[in-house]
Formats: C-alpha cells, sequence, structure tokens
C-alpha cells in the first residue's frame, strides 16, 4: 500500500477519483523540462504530458519514461482528515527501480542530510529548550 497527501481542492482530485488508480514519479530533481512542467508554475489547463515521452502502466496511467522509480496504484479509497490535505490509498500493482547507478549520482548529488551547521531554526519546541540548556 501506498498512501499520497495531497492538498483538498486542488484540480487533480476529482480526476483521480474518477480514474481509480495514480502513478507516482520520481525523476531527478536536475530535470528543469518536468519542475517547469508539473510544477507551481504551470498552466492550470495545459496538459505537461503532451510534450513529454510517456509509457503506460498497467492500470492505464501515464509513467515518465525519464523516471529512476515509479509506482503504479490503483485506488483503494481516501480519507479526509481534519486537515488541509486527503490522504489516497493505493495498492502497487507495479513498481520498477531503474540503473542503480543512476540513482545513486542523482541521490549523491542532491540528498544530504541534516546538520546543525545548515539548519536555520531548531526542528521542535523541544529542540529548541534543549539548546538553551546546552549553552
Amino acid at each position: 500500500m501506498l498512501v499520497v497527501a495531497i492538498s483538498k481542492g486542488r484540480p487533480i482530485e476529482p480526476m483521480l477519483r474518477d480514474a481509480r488508480a495514480f502513478a507516482l514519479c520520481m525523476v531527478s530533481p536536475q530535470d528543469k523540462c518536468v519542475q517547469r512542467l508539473f510544477g507551481t508554475d504551470h498552466e492550470p489547463d495545459d496538459d505537461p504530458f503532451l510534450t513529454l515521452s510517456i509509457k503506460t502502466a498497467l492500470t492505464g496511467m501515464p509513467i515518465l519514461e525519464q523516471s529512476i522509480v515509479w509506482f503504479d496504484c490503483k485506488l483503494e479509497g481516501h480519507l479526509s482528515p481534519d486537515a488541509d490535505c486527503r490522504l489516497y490509498l493505493g495498492q502497487v500493482v507495479a513498481a520498477h527501480i531503474c540503473d542503480s547507478k543512476r540513482i545513486a549520482s542523482s541521490a549523491n548529488d542532491t540528498v544530504k542530510p541534516p546538520t546543525t551547521q545548515r539548519r536555520k531554526a531548531p526542528r521542535s519546541q523541544s529542540a529548541a529548550v534543549t539548546q538553551q540548556y546546552k549553552q
């Protein structure tokens, strides 16, 4: 099972419920084209899949060819907690991990563990209190 949180009121919600399936694709953070097409700056009426190479998953959902990792899921249901998002539950029916060297090089370039030197503020109130006592 896979759980995805989507902000309430997003245009994708009715499409997701009607399709009864969804796919998650992880692409390289350096892929500026995908960021532009699927990011917050794109036009809501534009179909970003028109300009990208895709393949069709088992459920019929589009999978981006440049995906490093992808999951194809059947929608099992959704929950609407007292929050600003809905949780969509998907049963994974297919998944794929591309070349592990490609994933490793992508991860090494962008993912760095948090350190106290890079952290601007404490993660929680208890962390702030703990730091005060250390000083």
